[in-house]
């Protein structure tokens, strides 16, 4: 951003508008975390853990990892803050899919940990957060419009504290900022469309996986087969 002509006050409120865009583009990729399409660990950071009186950040009570794409390992530092844990990411992720295990296979309750699955993307979840997303990135845009406005507003009400050069200059450092800010979010949409279109695609792969490795059934002998092998 060039400012040869810019005095402090036109710095100032140029300064205040990008952070404002910019806390709304952030806010937007927040949003979007949080609907746990994918596992994101980081979507689990702002979660509250209630220990006794205590409130702890998850990282302060639990190691987080994601082994794949679809889930999150919970690696309690205290095994006798399981439970705490487990109330701690339900309330604030009901949807996950969750379940105990340990970590040589022993069963050793001091190896225990938590294995989140994301939920399943089908046809119609996928509908939802397809729809989800365009009125996160909707809402976004419009508060970017607002702050490209409103700072507008401003410059000409202030006039008087600059010269012409000074506004001209302003408005296209406005106007710069309202493009690069509406391209962020049009590119988080489009990120996240797409890892919606993935996450159902992996949806049917496993439906149709399931479908061949469910054993036949023999109704004349009431009982499941598998097919023998030739």
């Amino acid at each position: 951003m060039i400012r040869g002509y810019m005095n402090n006050y036109v710095i100032t409120e140029i300064d205040s508008a990008q952070k404002k865009m910019s806390a709304y583009v952030t806010l937007l990729n927040y949003r979007y975390m949080n609907l746990c399409v994918k596992a994101e660990v980081g979507a689990l950071m702002p979660i509250t853990v209630y220990i006794g009186d205590d409130a702890y950040n998850i990282e302060d009570v639990a190691t987080v990892n994601s082994p794949d794409e679809f889930q999150f390992g919970v690696y309690p530092k205290n095994e006798n803050n399981l439970q705490d844990i487990i109330q701690g990411i339900y309330e604030a992720h009901p949807e996950f899919k969750m379940k105990t295990a340990s970590i040589d296979g022993s069963g050793d309750a001091d190896k225990r940990y938590l294995l989140y699955t994301m939920p399943d993307v089908d046809e119609n979840r996928h509908d939802f957060l397809e729809n989800a997303i365009k009125v996160l990135h909707e809402e976004c845009c419009t508060r970017i419009e607002a702050i490209h406005l409103e700072f507008k507003e401003r410059l000409v009400e202030n006039m008087v504290k600059i010269s012409q050069a000074e506004a001209d200059e302003a408005v296209d450092a406005l106007d710069a900022l309202r493009q690069k800010s509406l391209a962020m979010a049009d590119n988080q949409l489009e990120k996240k469309q797409q890892e919606i279109d993935e996450a159902l695609e992996h949806y049917q792969e496993e439906q149709v996986r399931q479908a061949e490795e469910k054993p036949e059934f023999d109704y004349t002998k009431g009982f499941r087969m598998t097919t023998p092998e030739s």
